[in-house]
């Protein structure tokens, strides 16, 4: 319950800021923050020194620390409205209300569903110290994957000759056109098994997740950026949207 205030109060002052500065978009900004304070208030509210919820808090920091460098950095950098955001508010005839409902509430909304798992671990009195294990290696498997992604990322970004096309094809990007949100999906499979003891349900969580992440905003937007780009047709052809595997010819 106390988790719910926190987060219901930072949202509504978001939404306030927002209004302020005239900019909607700051919401996705802070969407992966959410998970973090949750983590960390049900970590406290629960205050045990069992080594497992230890490296799941620890990991958890690491995964929100490792993604809002990324978006905060490239927030900075546009600082405009996003364009999505930019429509609606153009669009939408009673914007600010609409906006509190449809944006903030109901992004809150998805973020509660998708931390259920988080809520259990922290709560749980006896993980499986098995599945934890398992948890444990597929997670630095999957940081090791999120980090040479955004490393070929980095890369490409700063060879300007070849901006014109879809240059990091290889290694991670030869088998998947996002392993990033790939590897995201992977984490929020592994943190839903972790409870899995608990609930066959807990899978639910992690379909919530893969499913936004594939049809709502981020792999759509980022294929939406990349039409623009010279070999991004052969690309698509050649490779899969999400699971990793062979070129097709």
């Amino acid at each position: 319950m106390l988790a719910f205030f926190i987060i219901f109060s930072l949202f509504l002052a978001l939404f306030l800021i927002s209004i302020k500065i005239k900019d909607n978009s700051i919401v996705d900004t802070f969407w992966w923050t959410w998970f973090v304070i949750i983590a960390i208030t049900l970590f406290l509210q629960n205050f045990d020194l069992d080594i497992c919820k230890i490296i799941v808090l620890c990991l958890i920091i690491f995964w929100w620390l490792r993604l809002s460098y990324y978006i905060w950095k490239r927030k900075l950098k546009e600082k405009n409205e996003d364009q999505r955001y930019a429509k609606w508010r153009k669009k939408w005839k009673y914007f600010y209300t609409r906006s509190f409902f449809q944006v903030y509430l109901l992004q809150m909304s998805l973020m509660f569903i998708i931390s259920i798992p988080i809520f259990f671990i922290f709560r749980s009195e006896n993980l499986n110290p098995y599945i934890f294990t398992l948890w444990l290696i597929i997670s630095i498997i999957w940081l090791s994957f999120e980090i040479i992604a955004d490393n070929q990322v980095k890369n490409f970004i700063k060879n300007k000759e070849k901006k014109k096309n879809i240059a990091y094809t290889w290694w991670l990007y030869k088998y998947t056109r996002n392993p990033n949100y790939f590897w995201e999906s992977i984490f929020w499979l592994w943190i839903s098994i972790v409870w899995l003891s608990e609930s066959l349900f807990s899978l639910v969580w992690f379909l919530v997740i893969t499913y936004l992440l594939l049809y709502v905003s981020w792999v759509p937007m980022k294929e939406e950026s990349m039409k623009k780009k010279d070999n991004w047709e052969s690309y698509k052809k050649s490779t899969n949207k999400f699971i990793p595997w062979f070129k097709n010819k």
